[in-house]
């Protein structure tokens, strides 16, 4: 407690009760505490940061807390400055080019990501700057493993799905691992909605008591206790005790059910079986072209000299297939193909393997080029000279610039009349 001779100018400019202890960088006001430099703050929204801007005399700048001032503010600049370019780098977000935001790979060419790339022979196709599918790739490199995750789009039944695959997974590992996260968020949108279900019918319950507790007489207190005790009695006997089977019951499931006929050999079982195909971008083709894939096959190994449009993409067929020990077709067929009990693969509208898209092109090139055998090799120059496939320098060149400014010129004249 300062002594009342003490001017007001000695004092915390707040309170006027201490001697001041700090000064606020920005606007010079002296308080004693930390309470007093909060309300500061609060009473003349200042930021407490200190103005670069704010005029020095030329005196004061000479002092050392003037050099102080401008060492300080420099070294902010600086840290802020390295702070920006690690999280521009960590976000792989560029501002280079005119101030505007750009959008970069999580990798670099030299880094292990392309290193990895190019040893595979795995041709990555970026795609546009600011696309969804460019926005969707976090195929990256995990340092402390030393492994590479893909983004990998799965599409099972017309569903598309991104999800993170490690490298050394195989396709049913990876689709294994899809389904069991499919089916964990099922199982919790599904919690979701019987706990809504329920908590809505217990409202619904509430509501109807209070209502009809409202619509009875003051005077019939007791007959509305009774009807209040009604619904659990009602709940109570629709429910019911739970009944145990008798001892005759129990004997009788377990007769019939070693009573049962094991399954005749002759007839097929079935199992459902899930078959997978690479995406092929960048074809002439109007189906989707597909690459079969081993469900026993590395990432890795199925991407291994193959394009990818940014993430690979991976489609699932699930089929069900008749496992019969005198079909040598079955037995005989590749990994990775739908097979039929007839021994030939099948593939839904919309799709072809990547074999019968190369016999299309190899048919098309044929074909063109028996068409440019019937014609003659004079009109066949200049065909492909003179026609769309050349020649176009050589016409703007032949262009007549008189004709074009008497058409010109006659055209003006047409208009003066």
């Amino acid at each position: 407690m300062a002594d009342s001779s003490t001017p007001l100018t000695a004092l915390c400019n707040i309170c006027h009760s201490a001697p001041p202890k700090y000064t606020c960088p920005r606007d010079k006001v002296r308080t004693c505490s930390l309470a007093c430099s909060q309300a500061h703050k609060r009473r003349a929204a200042c930021t407490g940061v200190r103005d670069p801007s704010a005029y020095v005399s030329k005196s004061a700048l000479a002092t050392a807390g003037g050099i102080d001032r401008d060492y300080n503010f420099l070294s902010g600049l600086e840290r802020n400055i390295d702070r920006a370019d690690k999280e521009t780098t960590e976000r792989g977000v560029s501002l280079s080019g005119h101030g505007k935001p750009v959008f970069q790979k999580r990798w670099h060419d030299n880094g292990a990501l392309g290193k990895y790339l190019r040893e595979n022979g795995i041709m990555v196709h970026k795609a546009p700057i600011g696309m969804a599918r460019q926005k969707a790739n976090q195929t990256r490199f995990i340092q402390k493993s030393k492994r590479i995750v893909w983004s990998v789009e799965w599409v099972v039944d017309g569903e598309k799905r991104i999800a993170e695959v490690d490298e050394s997974r195989t396709m049913q590992e990876g689709y294994k691992e899809l389904m069991l996260e499919k089916e964990r968020e099922n199982k919790k949108r599904k919690r979701a909605h019987d706990d809504a279900n329920a908590k809505s019918q217990k409202q619904k319950v509430r509501s109807e008591k209070v209502a009809a507790a409202e619509t009875q007489p003051q005077s019939e207190g007791g007959a509305i206790e009774q009807e209040e005790a009604v619904p659990e009695a009602e709940i109570a006997t629709t429910v019911g005790p739970t009944i145990a089977p008798s001892a005759d019951d129990t004997k009788t499931e377990d007769s019939s059910e070693q009573q049962q006929p094991p399954p005749s050999q002759d007839e097929p079982s079935t199992t459902a079986v899930a078959h997978f195909y690479l995406h092929k971008p960048h074809t002439s083709s109007t189906n989707t072209v597909l690459i079969p894939v081993a469900s026993d096959t590395t990432l890795t190994h199925a991407l291994r000299h193959k394009d990818v449009l940014e993430f690979p993409t991976i489609y699932v067929f699930n089929t069900n297939e008749s496992s019969h020990p005198q079909n040598p077709a079955l037995e005989a067929a590749p990994a990775g193909t739908i097979v039929k009990d007839d021994g030939k693969s099948q593939l839904p509208k919309g799709f072809i393997t990547l074999d019968r898209y190369n016999q299309e092109r190899s048919a098309e090139d044929k074909e063109l080029m028996g068409l440019m055998e019937s014609i003659p090799e004079g009109q066949r120059k200049v065909a492909l000279d003179g026609g769309i496939f050349g020649g176009v320098e050589e016409k703007r060149e032949e262009v007549d610039e008189k004709q074009i400014l008497e058409v010109l010129q006659r055209d003006a004249d047409a208009l003066k009349e």
